[in-house]
Order: structure tokens, then sequence, then C-alpha cells
């Protein structure tokens, strides 16, 4: 084990050295001006001649840690030897990647932070979510801490962020509070404007899950192993057929579109307890909406308010998405962003969690993805270099 040296001299302690041919490294870094503190992944590349394309801040979905986007297409998780992740495809590439985990991330704070980060104020600490975390924690006060966090950290004062599901919302609700925001690129992908009231069928199973699941990590605060975990050592030992067919699972994904690993992996290593308050937002939120037609107008009228910034806007969708459903992306679009004739892409057989991390995403996400960030790179030096000297 050896310290790493960045080329802006911060150090990386206990690090392994890069390996070729992408040298990706990774450090823990922590946002302490906010009560709790928020955990942020950061992975970059050391490889020299990289273009500096900027920090990317990945955001996940509801009941989901960062980790999701550590994924590869075969189910492995957490390595930084190859490219085959999301986050590592953007590392490798020149760009400085913020993985965000929300406040709720229960698991990844008592199976990763308070074992191995010391800089962390709940290092060899127990971790609980407040049972009146929600919504408005996430917009209020997690997310323009992080925005603020990175700009000072990557030195910029613009940045890109691609949120997956409810990451995608939480930036639909930041942009409309803060219009002049340093975001300039946005990439939502399976991100609604309104979920479907399908997903309330979902709520007391989340509930069920989310108790497992908190009971699960009372039971970690020894130096037992995540191998050792019941739930997840179960969830290795499921047979495959009733992973991928059961009677939950078409309304989540397309069976034939996600391998049985990811699916296992996803189950063991992402889902995340979901607090009641935030199990109440989004039981109240899909039964009512807004809680007043005033406040829902008010809403509209600032995303509109977008229209006449120069941000830049992807939409990706699952063709067969039950849960943030084409039509409801559709309308976020419409919104935010209708005169952009190339910012919607929808993605064929697909449902809700395959878009992030099915067998078609490297391909049809996570490369378009890649390429739109590099071209609006490309198009903003053009226009600088365009500009009259005087």
């Amino acid at each position: 084990m050896i310290s790493l040296w960045r080329k802006n001299n911060r150090p990386l302690i206990d690090q392994k050295p890069p390996e070729a041919p992408y040298f990706l490294a990774a450090e823990d870094l922590f946002v302490q001006k906010t009560q709790p503190e928020i955990y942020l992944k950061h992975i970059f590349s050391t490889a020299k001649d990289l273009p500096g394309y900027g920090p990317v801040i990945m955001s996940p979905g509801i009941c989901s840690n960062a980790n999701i986007f550590r994924m590869d297409p075969r189910g492995g998780c957490l390595s930084l030897a190859h490219n085959r992740s999301f986050a590592n495809l953007l590392a490798a590439e020149g760009f400085d990647v913020y993985l965000y985990h929300p406040g709720y991330t229960d698991r990844v704070h008592n199976r990763y932070v308070s074992r191995h980060c010391p800089k962390s104020t709940y290092y060899k600490k127990r971790y609980r979510v407040s049972p009146g975390y929600s919504y408005g924690d996430l917009i209020n006060m997690e997310a323009p801490a992080v925005v603020d966090f990175v700009c000072e950290h990557s030195g910029r004062r613009e940045l890109s962020w691609i949120g997956y599901s409810l990451g995608g919302m939480v930036a639909y609700s930041y942009l409309s509070k803060h219009p002049t925001n340093p975001i300039k690129n946005l990439i939502t992908i399976g991100s609604p404007m309104a979920l479907n009231q399908i997903f309330f069928r979902f709520i007391p199973f989340i509930n069920f899950a989310s108790k497992i699941l908190g009971a699960e990590e009372d039971s970690l605060l020894g130096n037992l192993s995540q191998n050792m975990v019941p739930l997840t050592r179960t969830i290795r030992a499921l047979p495959d057929w009733f992973v991928r067919f059961n009677l939950i699972s078409p309304y989540l994904f397309n069976p034939l579109n996600i391998t049985n690993a990811t699916i296992k992996t996803m189950l063991g290593s992402i889902i995340e307890p979901m607090p009641r308050d935030l199990q109440k937002f989004f039981s109240n939120f899909i039964r009512k909406g807004y809680s007043s037609q005033e406040k829902f107008t008010r809403y509209l009228h600032q995303l509109r308010r977008l229209k006449r910034t120069r941000k830049n806007f992807l939409f990706f969708y699952g063709a067969g998405d039950i849960i943030a459903t084409p039509e409801s992306v559709f309308l976020a679009r419409e919104i935010i962003s209708p005169n952009d004739p190339y910012n919607l892409v929808g993605v064929p057989n697909t449902g809700h969690v395959d878009l992030v991390v099915g067998k078609n995403a490297f391909e049809q996400v996570w490369k378009p993805a890649l390429e739109w960030l590099k071209d609006r790179y490309a198009k903003k030096s053009i226009s600088r270099s365009s500009r009259p000297q005087e």
C-alpha cells in the first residue's frame, strides 16, 4: 500500500497504484458543512495527457446508493481496473467523477465509511438516518452543499450533473430554486416529472425491505465482513430463476435485459433503506401531487425559466419503463428544454433499473452520455477560441 499524489498535490492515503491502461484512482471526501455529513467518492485518472473535462456529480435513484454507477454489465462492482462501469468510463476519458451518496445511504456508511474512513465524523460509530429525513433535505441542504463543495474541490466554476431516477428529480428541484447555479450540463436517466401511480403499490414492500435492511445494519457493528452479512449471503444463494422472474421484477426491469449477477449485486450492496418521512413524501406525492396547485404552478414556472439559460440538457428514458414512464420524461423535457431536437433519447426494450445497469446500458446510455458531455466541452472551447481578441 502506498500514498499517491495528484497533480494538484492533494494526497491520497493508502491507495493501490493505479493500473494501466486507465490509471484510475479514488479518494473519500466528506462535506461537513451539513449535518449529517455527506459522503462523496471521487474517481479520476492519473494518466498523462488526458483532457481535463471537468467535474461530474453522479446522483443515484431512490432506495439506492451511488455505487450503482460503479457496477459493470456483468454485475461486478467497485473495481478501478477497467472502464466498464459508468463512473470508470467517464473518469478514464478525463472527467473528475464525484459519486454522491445521499444522507439516506445507511448501508454504505455502516459497511464502509464507519470502518474505513478516519476523516469521517462517523468513523467507528453507528450511522443512523433520522426518520424525519425527507425530500426537503435532499434539495434544500444536500444538493446545494454538494455542488458548492465540488466546485471548490475541483477549482471549477461550472460542472455537470448526471442523475438517475430520483437523482434527476433532485436536480430538477434544485435548478428550479437556483436557476443561476453552477450546473452547466444536466443528464437525467429515467427521471420523471411525476411518478407512476403503480409505484404506490411498492411502498409497503419498500417499507418491509427497509426494516429488514435496517435490522441487518444494526447487527453489523462488529468487524464482520460483508460476506458474512446474513441478507447478502442469502441473496447470493437465491436461485437464478427466482431473482429474474418473479411478480415484482417486470415492474422494475426487463428480465431479459439484465443479468442475475447484476440483480444480486443490487440487492446485496446497492439498495438502501428508505427513511420514514421519505416514504411518506412519495406516498403523498403519488396520491396527491403537490400540496397545493399554487406550489405546483410556481414549480413549473421556475423550471420553464431554464429555457432562457445557457444550460444543456439530455434526457434518457426506457421505452418499457413503468415507474418513470416515457410520458413523464417527455413532460420534463417539454417544460425544461423543448427546443433542442436532439436532447431526448429513448432506449428500446428497457425498464427502469436496467436503464442504468442493464445489458444494453453501456452502448445505449453510458457511451452516448459520455460523447454528449465531451461534445459540450468541445463546443465551449470553440466558442471561447472564436471570441475576438482585444
